[in-house]
């Protein structure tokens, strides 16, 4: 399986445990990674350190380098998954994580807006009005994914720049859990076999809140994630090699 991510990594850790255990990952191929959102340039630096050797855009793939993809999976805001999903450029398996069908606790706030959307929620917008087919794992099935304090130092001795990462944003946002957001997605995505999904019709609104809606493309909702499966196949990653 030929795997594209396009990611806001730089901000919250997960991004970069979630393109590590892409590249470590057995059941697929990381062929390229993405940047989205604000200093692309800078997150594509940081991508690249921590993939050697796996090709990296800042800013929006073209159209040829994901026509030769299987599943694209996107970990940030949803801009450039909304332009190509305009010009007939996605591929057949996209997975978006994204999105809030419901009011969800997190970081000890209840969220109606989850960050990807809420960046830019015209395009997610237009995405889910045009596009059948997605898989959408929104913040209330992620919500939960804890990372335990002894699973966050296993992969931070395993994923280089985790650790600096993970100090740099708890010196802006006081000490906060790790959660596991965009791993899942990814690991979805790969075929893992840790979540219930729903066929849904669901819209954006212009704040960012997500509803159902009675018409427009059905998309694949995941509504649950085994949390300690999850937990496990990270922890399997992590002590692979």
């Amino acid at each position: 399986m030929r795997l594209w991510i396009d990611t806001d990594v730089g901000d919250d850790p997960d991004d970069t445990v979630a393109l590590w255990c892409a590249a470590r990952s057995s059941d697929a191929q990381l062929v390229g990674v993405s940047t989205v959102d604000g200093e692309v340039v800078r997150r594509a630096a940081l991508a690249s350190a921590l993939l050697p050797g796996v090709q990296v855009v800042a800013g929006q793939p073209s159209a040829e380098q994901i026509a030769m993809v299987d599943v694209l999976v996107g970990i940030g805001p949803w801009t450039h998954i909304a332009s190509m999903g305009d010009a007939g450029a996605l591929p057949r398996r996209v997975v978006l994580m994204g999105g809030a069908l419901g009011r969800a606790r997190h970081h000890g706030e209840v969220h109606e807006v989850e960050h990807n959307v809420g960046r830019d929620p015209r395009s997610a917008a237009r995405l889910l009005a045009t596009v059948g087919n997605l898989i959408v794992v929104p913040l209330d099935a992620t919500a939960r994914l804890h990372v335990h304090q002894q699973d966050e130092a296993l992969l931070v001795d395993a994923i280089p720049l985790l650790g600096e990462q993970l100090e740099k944003w708890r010196g802006e946002y006081g000490h906060r859990t790790l959660v596991l957001h965009d791993p899942a997605a990814v690991l979805i995505a790969v075929g893992e076999r840790i979540a219930r999904m729903e066929s849904r019709r669901v819209r954006v609104e212009p704040d960012g809140t997500m509803r159902a809606s009675i018409d427009g493309p059905i998309q694949h909702v995941v509504a649950h994630i085994d949390a300690d499966a999850m937990r496990a196949r990270v922890r399997a990653l992590a002590s692979k090699g």
